[in-house]
This record gives structure tokens, sequence and C-alpha cells, in this order.
């Protein structure tokens, strides 16, 4: 197995090198980068099974680094890519996604967080872990009504309820979660619910007493 660690900190690329080290079969190879220029052309290069990528790698960053990559690769066997992150926002979230990136290890993560992550994408999952979204990222693209029906549909709601729980018609409903839909690039409700408790987890409620700085205000439907 030949294993990519594009980052820019060279005490945390050891660092993962020593976990992997004492989890991984004998039959390794590590690769380092600190530059997108180097770990592309490590990438095209050099058969690579798993590419550990710094979102905010030096130079053009992590997601441009992985986009040129399937560009310019599409022929090539693929390569799993795991994104290095302390937060991400909606947006570079969403890119991510469309480049299908496999799972995120977060910045302070453990050893065991690290081992669990492998385990996952061996065998062919991907893994996200909860709260790497900003929350101050997400209010630049939903109005503060958004995130309301947003925080209700991750409780499992039907239209109906969500419009009973925030005095709207069940036609503004519908309409609040198209938008969210659109502009969080989500495929279906139950993507939507997902999104939302990954976003909120345990604390999905603290939106409706806490005021938001720069959300959006709308006209109250």
């Amino acid at each position: 197995m030949s294993i990519l660690i594009a980052d820019s900190q060279p005490l945390f690329r050891y660092g993962v090198i020593q976990v992997l080290d004492s989890y991984l079969d004998d039959n390794k190879e590590y690769l380092v980068a600190d530059n997108t220029e180097d770990a592309l052309r490590i990438l095209e290069t050099e058969e690579v099974d798993i590419a550990i990528i710094d979102l905010n790698l030096k130079d053009d960053g992590g997601l441009e680094l992985i986009c040129k990559y399937k560009e310019l690769n599409s022929n090539r066997c693929p390569v799993k890519f795991v994104l290095i992150v302390s937060t991400i926002s909606v947006f570079e979230f969403t890119k991510a996604k469309e480049l299908d990136v496999d799972a995120y290890i977060l910045r302070n993560s453990t050893a065991e967080d690290i081992k669990y992550v492998f385990n996952v994408i061996k065998r062919g999952d991907k893994y996200c872990p909860f709260n790497i979204i900003n929350d101050r990222d997400l209010t630049n693209y939903l109005t503060r009504r958004e995130i309301e029906v947003l925080i209700e549909l991750s409780k499992g709601l039907t239209n109906s309820e969500i419009s009973h729980n925030l005095y709207i018609s069940e036609s503004t409903t519908k309409k609040h979660i198209s938008n969210i839909l659109n502009k969080l690039q989500l495929s279906n409700r139950m993507e939507a619910m997902a999104y939302a408790n990954g976003h909120f987890g345990k604390n999905r409620y603290y939106l409706r007493h806490y005021r938001i700085s720069g959300v959006q205000d709308e006209k109250k439907a």
C-alpha cells in the first residue's frame, strides 16, 4: 500500500506516519509533500493508493489539487482521497462531495481516530465526522428561516409538523426545503436530514435561542 501525506506541517506528517506504521501491515510505502505542486507530481508518477491531503495545502489548496488530478488522470486507477481539516465551509464541503472525497481527518484527531478512518475507507466506505462544517459559514448560504426549517428537518418531522412548529404554511415549508436543497446542493430530503444531524449534532436546537450574526433577514412568511 502506497500512502501520500501532503501537509505543510512536518510534525503532523511524522505523527500520521507513526500512527499508520504501528497499525498497517509491513507492505506499505510513505510519500510526503508540503505543497500542491509536489503532491500532484507524486500522484502522477507514483502508484498511490491513499492520499491524505491538507485542505489548506500550500499554493492552491487540497481541493484544487484533487480537482486537477482527477481532470488529468481520469483513466488511472482511482486514488482514495482523505482531507485533513480543522473546520470546512459549506462551499468547501459541497466541492469535496462533488470530487467524491472518501474521508476526513480532523487535525486534532487521536491515533485511534486515524485508525478508525482507515478501517472505514479500507472496507470501501466513506467517513465524515460530525461538526466539521463551520457554523458561521452556514449563515452565508441560508436565511434565518431556512436554518430553522433545516433544524426541524433534522428531527425527522413532516412538512405539516414543520409548518405547525414555525407558524408558516405548508407550501412555504416546501419552498424553504427546496431552497435548502438547492443552496447546499443536496439531492433529497433524506440527505438534508443527514446533513442537518451531522452539522448541528446534539446542539441542533440552539439556534432557536441564539441570535445569528450575519444571517440574511427575510419577510415573515
